[in-house]
């Protein structure tokens, strides 16, 4: 019981060294959803995720699900600066046959990020309404944080605990291109350095201890979102095509993963000749 305790900590440390793997280009959501700032202006964003993991063609029992959802607030703060905060929580089942049936994981997230225009493609007249779309190019800086929490039970008594926080320092850039006035490709890359302490403990049948471990390491990812604007009557309101990607891709994988999102801008108005009627 004891090398179970070991093999959780193993299977935890090793999810940072797979994260250090050379990242392919993906046609997936920004780690930013707004480029364009204006002072007041104000977005919110909200996802609710399920997740079920693939399993390998020999598994037995049920596959590993999931649950969650990530809350996401933008607010500009002069024009071409801004600063989004957001909490993410996620809640994951891990079946196990034996000692017991499963393995309750639960992850946090939470963080600010500062975004800063270096080419502004929003033009707007004296009245603050938008009226000209151009490729917008933005940098983004911030700090997130990432606590996961695992324990598990035993019938004949006994508990392994394990629990991982992550500090992440992004530094990225990313632009809007705008192909019409319901269209825009949103590319991306960014930089982030990455410090992981995990802590475990254990207290099973005579055998007790627990230890702390500390990793860091760098990551490089990249890829490209499309944003829609389906309803020419209510363009404040906006949806990812990357999403929507992603998770075919993840089925093709054999993972199962739905993302629904609900994106809305407050404090932007659009001209009629842009994006349909104006919107006060």
């Amino acid at each position: 019981m004891k090398k179970l305790a070991i093999a959780l900590l193993a299977a935890a440390l090793a999810a940072p060294s797979l994260a250090q793997e050379e990242s392919n280009f993906k046609v997936t959501p920004p780690p930013i959803s707004c480029l364009d700032f204006h002072k007041g202006n104000n977005q919110f964003t909200f996802t609710g995720i399920y997740m079920k993991l693939g399993q390998a063609e020999d598994a037995t029992g049920d596959a590993p699900t999931g649950w969650g959802f990530n809350a996401e607030m933008t607010r500009g703060f002069g024009e071409g600066f801004g600063v989004m905060y957001h909490f993410m929580f996620l809640g994951m089942n891990m079946p196990m046959d034996a000692p017991n049936d499963d393995i309750p994981v639960r992850v946090i997230g939470l963080g600010p990020m500062v975004v800063v225009d270096l080419k502004k493609g929003e033009k707007r007249d004296i009245a603050g309404e938008i009226i000209e779309k151009k490729a917008t190019v933005a940098a983004f800086t911030g700090l997130d944080l990432l606590g996961t929490f695992m324990s598990m039970d035993y019938a004949s008594g006994g508990e392994i605990s394990v629990s991982s926080s992550e500090i992440c320092l992004p530094l990225g850039m990313a632009a809007d291109f705008p192909l019409g006035p319901m269209v825009s490709l949103v590319p991306f890359g960014r930089f982030s350095w990455i410090a992981n302490t995990v802590t475990y403990d254990y207290d099973i049948a005579g055998y007790s201890g627990g230890g702390t471990s500390d990793t860091s390491y760098t990551r490089f990812d990249y890829g490209m979102d499309i944003d829609l604007r389906l309803f020419r009557n209510a363009p404040e309101w906006k949806i990812s095509v990357g999403t929507v990607l992603s998770q075919v891709q993840g089925m093709a994988d054999g993972n199962l993963l739905i993302m629904a999102s609900v994106k809305r801008e407050w404090g932007k108005h659009y001209s009629s000749t842009m994006f349909g009627p104006v919107l006060h």
